[in-house]
């Protein structure tokens, strides 16, 4: 997952981490932290805590009722019904709520991909893909870059995939696989969600490496703090879900702070000894437009 670092820094290299389950043949089988069969599931609130300290046993924990939480019961445990509030919340996405599409590793991208025109590539900071001075549409392949780990994800169609950086891939630096932008939930930045394999330059040591299952590397918190020692959060939402014989662990992660993309929806599974994440990112200034989306999108993550 190559973790998207809290901190407000280039895309491309701080976010490399770790949504509407859609309907899918096969078995599923759920395990949550926190879970409640009464139907509600416990908040973890801390302070900027790090998840690198023993953390669980400190954090001040309250229930939170699935009906207060729309997201994150959905995304936690897999919607059974498309929901309906990305209508209400954002009127002008109404027409394409229900225009999801497949974006597979491997292949064709089912829409038009976006791309910095000549000279433009080597621009910093906040992408606005409907710039045309800018950018311009072209047809791409999705992924390959930096895992061959086969993969795919529903997301509306008005999600464009960046394409023709690094080795041609979606990120300037060549940490992500996958890298889908839109400005369509307004705010101050655009809603984005990326694909990594979660290696980075600063970190030699890989232990997911040759695991056959995240479930190797500990229960969805140990993961996080194994996989991101340093990371400190206003608040976390965790779960574990089995589809397909592949366990997938899921975090709704939100730090308070500003001028960046403070909320995070993640998913993460090893395969065959590799570890591949879709992360879901979005702004204070867009979140509870993009939530409904961010959450059916990342869910309906799969690997293999």
């Amino acid at each position: 997952l190559g973790l998207m670092r809290f901190a407000a820094a280039p895309l491309s290299s701080a976010l490399l981490f770790l949504a509407a389950t859609l309907p899918t043949a096969g078995s599923r089988t759920t395990r949550s932290i926190g879970f409640r069969p009464s139907g509600r599931i416990s908040r973890a609130r801390t302070k900027s805590v790090s998840c690198s300290a023993k953390s669980s046993s400190r954090l001040a924990t309250r229930r939170s009722s699935i009906g207060g939480l729309v997201g994150s019961s959905a995304f936690l445990f897999g919607l059974k019904d498309r929901i309906a509030a990305a209508d209400d919340a954002s009127p002008d996405l109404s027409a394409n709520s229900d225009k999801f599409v497949t974006f597979s590793s491997g292949k064709p991208a089912p829409v038009l991909c976006t791309q910095a025109k000549e000279g433009m590539k080597k621009r910093r900071g906040i992408i606005d893909v409907s710039d045309a001075s800018i950018f311009e549409r072209t047809e791409c392949s999705l992924g390959g870059y930096v895992t061959k780990t086969p993969y795919s994800l529903n997301a509306p169609e008005y999600f464009q995939p960046l394409t023709g950086y690094f080795n041609g891939g979606p990120d300037p630096a060549g940490f992500l696989d996958m890298r889908l932008e839109t400005p369509a939930f307004g705010g101050d930045r655009p809603v984005t969600i990326v694909v990594s394999d979660g290696k980075t330059p600063d970190r030699k040591n890989y232990p997911w490496i040759g695991k056959n299952s995240i479930t190797e590397l500990g229960n969805p918190d140990e993961f996080l703090k194994i996989f991101a020692p340093q990371l400190s959060v206003s608040e976390k939402y965790v779960s574990s879900e089995e589809i397909n014989g592949v366990t997938y662990y899921r975090y709704l992660l939100y730090k308070q702070a500003a001028n960046y993309n403070n909320r995070k929806v993640i998913s993460a599974a090893v395969y065959n000894g590799d570890l591949v994440t879709c992360v879901g990112l979005a702004s204070e200034s867009n979140w509870e437009k993009a939530k409904p989306v961010l959450l059916e999108v990342v869910n309906s993550f799969r690997v293999g």
